[in-house]
């Protein structure tokens, strides 16, 4: 329930500007969804791993010190998100960073909060 407040605009123009792009502002929801597939410390690593080059599971697996099956679940998870791509080479699948401005945001924002994190 939204709550009327008796408060009124010093600039209503620019409040209506602020409310339009609310209302039609779908960052939100992929911020949502952003957050739920990279929240999981797992599925950080591979991407942090994939950021240095295309992996096949067991290779990223050992990477991030994790399980082959329980990595490959975690890439199904960031696949079905568009984070990861995946191809066949042989028998082997190979994963890699999907193409993309979210995605290099992402591992931009990891690379930055490592940077911070270091200081």
């Amino acid at each position: 329930m939204q709550h009327k407040l008796a408060l009124r605009p010093k600039d209503p123009i620019n409040l209506q500007r602020a409310r339009e792009r609310l209302t039609r502002n779908r960052a939100p929801r992929a911020m949502d969804r952003l957050r739920k597939v990279l929240c999981d410390p797992a599925r950080l690593e591979i991407v942090q791993a994939l950021s240095a080059g295309e992996l096949c599971v067991n290779d990223l697996a050992l990477a991030i010190n994790r399980a082959p099956a329980a990595t490959s679940q975690h890439l199904r998870v960031l696949r079905d998100a568009g984070i990861v791509s995946a191809r066949r080479r042989g028998r082997a699948v190979i994963y890699s960073l999907a193409p993309g401005p979210m995605v290099e945001a992402t591992v931009q924002v990891l690379d930055t909060a490592a940077t911070i994190a270091a200081a």
